[in-house]
């Protein structure tokens, strides 16, 4: 019945007639109250049929219900879209940021009992043909008094979390939403795939997509999961592929409009750059093996030293004999060692990787630096300049013994390398 009553949506919408639509749209909510995507498209429809006034009450509804029930990401898609259809409605906006105090909150967890939903007595129903039997405005409003009743609802849920949007100032995280795009996609849809050039970030709102590199499945991540974030930073290939497991609903920022951001509200565009920093360098002090000898406090001590640094292809980011500057971890995109033989002509030595290291041995055996290394792709870097380098080492002792046994391996391998004219592997060889 459900998928006769859409078609009918479809027909009347594409004939132009959304007073028509609002009529099949409100029998599928009455017989699927749970629907969000058929209240909203009904809330949608009511604006275009001439009743913006009920179409903003379905959405604040809808949105109130949301977070009543823990989905704050699903109650943003709704304000998002609204948004898109009543620019800047100041009751939207005001939702909105009450949407934000909420996930704040929850992430402190310092979440106060939120007074009860308003509910009437009973849900209000309607059939297509009963509302096709009214005219003009009394059909608007009663389309709009079933978008706006729900079940009775019970008490609120603890909020889903909302990652980097719980991160940002109340100002900051509703000018950010302004500019999200949205989109649905169909199960089996690759979001992202390894190799290619991404320029936005991903937000899951719904859904859950399986995460894979090189054909093998590494997790899968659900609702407040954020991908690409290294595309607002780097110009790098995706590391990874997302596929679609299920529908899935995603929210993109892209680097363009990060750009707008930063000329006219640089702060905004501070604060979105700093969150992918932290989570980046967190994500590599839990991988890297470098950050292995050290326990999860320290490793996050840490942060605050690195530096972020983009490099373009084949940019050359240490020059063989010259001083050693610091220490780099490679953050995205992969880069090229190699090292000069006597006879000028020069080798490659190794191709490193995400998580991997250079630039050590230089600042530990006080030399010049040992090879070239070059960007192969747009890549990404953390680096630590020489003198925090030494504090670090200075304050950890165990990690100069880690580093100097692990330089004099690697030396004695890169020299063999050098010999045979073979590319080593990533896992062999850490230089310079």
């Amino acid at each position: 019945m459900s998928e006769e009553l859409r078609a009918k949506v479809d027909e009347a919408l594409a004939a132009g007639k959304p007073a028509d639509a609002i009529c099949y749209l409100a029998e599928i909510v009455s017989q699927s109250p749970a629907d969000r995507h058929s209240r909203m498209a009904l809330a949608i429809a009511l604006g275009d049929a001439g009743f913006p006034a009920g179409a903003l009450q379905v959405m604040r509804a809808l949105a109130n219900r949301q977070a009543h029930d823990g989905y704050l990401l699903s109650a943003m898609v709704v304000v998002l879209l609204g948004l898109q259809h009543a620019k800047d409605d100041p009751s939207l906006i005001s939702t909105l940021r009450r949407l934000h105090v909420r996930g704040v909150r929850a992430k402190a967890g310092n979440l106060p009992v939120p007074p009860p939903l308003k509910s009437k007595a009973e849900v209000s129903l309607a059939t297509a043909e009963s509302l096709l039997a009214l005219e003009g405005q009394q059909r608007l409003q009663k389309a709009a008094e079933v978008g706006t009743s729900f079940p009775a609802a019970g008490e609120a849920a603890t909020p889903l979390p909302m990652p980097l949007f719980s991160e940002l100032e109340e100002d900051s995280f509703v000018e950010t939403v302004k500019r999200l795009s949205y989109k649905r996609v169909p199960s089996g849809t690759e979001i992202l795939v390894e190799g290619k050039p991404g320029d936005t970030l991903l937000i899951i709102a719904s859904g859950n997509v399986g995460i894979s590199k090189g054909g093998t499945t590494l997790a899968k991540l659900g609702p407040g999961a954020v991908l690409g974030e290294m595309a607002l930073i780097t110009g790098a290939l995706r590391s990874a592929t997302a596929t679609a497991e299920g529908e899935v609903e995603v929210f993109e920022l892209s680097r363009a409009e990060v750009g707008q951001l930063a000329k006219g509200k640089p702060k905004i565009a501070e604060e979105l750059v700093e969150y992918c920093r932290k989570r980046l360098i967190a994500n590599l002090l839990h991988t890297s093996p470098l950050f292995k000898v050290f326990d999860g406090d320290t490793r996050y001590s840490l942060i605050d030293r690195f530096q972020r640094r983009g490099f373009k292809p084949n940019e050359t980011i240490i020059e063989q004999g010259q001083p050693g500057e610091g220490l780099y971890v490679i953050a995205t995109g992969e880069v090229e060692v190699s090292v000069a033989k006597e006879d000028g002509e020069s080798v490659v030595v190794a191709n490193l990787g995400p998580g991997e290291v250079f630039g050590e041995i230089s600042l530990l055996k006080h030399q010049p630096t040992t090879a070239t290394v070059r960007a192969r792709g747009g890549s990404g870097a953390l680096f630590l300049p020489r003198d925090q380098f030494q504090k670090v080492l200075d304050e950890q002792p165990h990690l100069r013994e880690y580093l100097d046994s692990l330089s004099d391996d690697r030396l004695k391998a890169s020299e063999a390398a050098r010999e045979a004219d073979e590319i080593m592997d990533a896992d062999d060889l850490i230089v310079l």
